[in-house]
């Protein structure tokens, strides 16, 4: 014999059981989402804003201006056109005027008259360029110990502004962190304890009292209509 269909009747608790077993994971969604959406509008966008406005934007303006500006314009004006001012001005003509007088002129004139120097060589080489040589130097030694003198007091200054830039950079980054990022984080950690944390779990006892007061007898309600009626062993 064929198995008998199940009566009739029976669709009705079927489908009055299947709207208790799909809505309330309805609902429970509709809610998750409804919380998320709170939590992104009430909670995230303000966090964002407090971060970006508390903490992003002011320690971009602290590295530009306290950091980046300064050693640009320490670098430029105590460096870069000291240098290319003594460059232009002092070093660049010095040794055209040494290559020329010291080369150029007296290479040409022993060329021209290198047949008859050929014997006394060592003695016009003496005083053509050993003796021309040592004098420059005796002359022109207070001009180069003037430049390291320029040199190492241009150094010591910027050492001691770079010094003194970082020692206030360290100040300034301390008190930033006293009165802003500081209160920032606690102001970020109060809303996390006082409005994420009750939301979740105000959330997880409503889940958990959904299925222990709603999901789980109408199961076992369920489960003994179908086991009442046959379908279901």
């Amino acid at each position: 014999m064929s198995e008998q269909p199940p009566p009739a009747w029976i669709h009705w608790p079927i489908r009055v059981l299947a709207v208790v077993f799909v809505l309330p994971f309805r609902l429970l969604w509709e809610l998750s989402r409804l919380i998320g959406r709170f939590l992104a509008r009430y909670v995230g966008r303000p966090l964002a804003w407090l971060w970006h406005y508390a903490v992003a934007v002011p320690a971009a303006f602290l590295w530009r201006y306290l950091v980046v500006v300064p050693v640009g314009f320490l670098w430029r004006y105590l460096v870069a056109v000291p240098a290319a001012w003594l460059w232009q001005r002092a070093l660049r003509p010095a040794l055209g005027w040494l290559a020329r007088w010291l080369i150029v002129v007296p290479a040409q004139w022993l060329w021209r008259h290198r047949r008859q120097l050929l014997r006394p060589f060592a003695l016009v080489l003496h005083y053509l360029l050993v003796v021309p040589l040592v004098w420059l130097w005796a002359v022109t030694a207070p001009v180069w110990r003037g430049v390291w003198w320029v040199l190492a007091a241009t150094g010591r200054g910027i050492a001691a502004v770079l010094a003194a830039g970082w020692r206030g950079a360290g100040w300034l980054l301390r008190q930033f962190y006293r009165w802003v990022l500081r209160p920032a984080g606690l102001a970020i950690a109060w809303c996390w304890r006082w409005t994420v944390v009750p939301v979740w779990r105000a959330v997880a006892a409503a889940g958990r009292w959904v299925h222990s007061s709603i999901l789980h007898p109408a199961a076992d309600a369920a489960r003994a209509v179908l086991v009442a009626v046959g379908v279901r062993r």
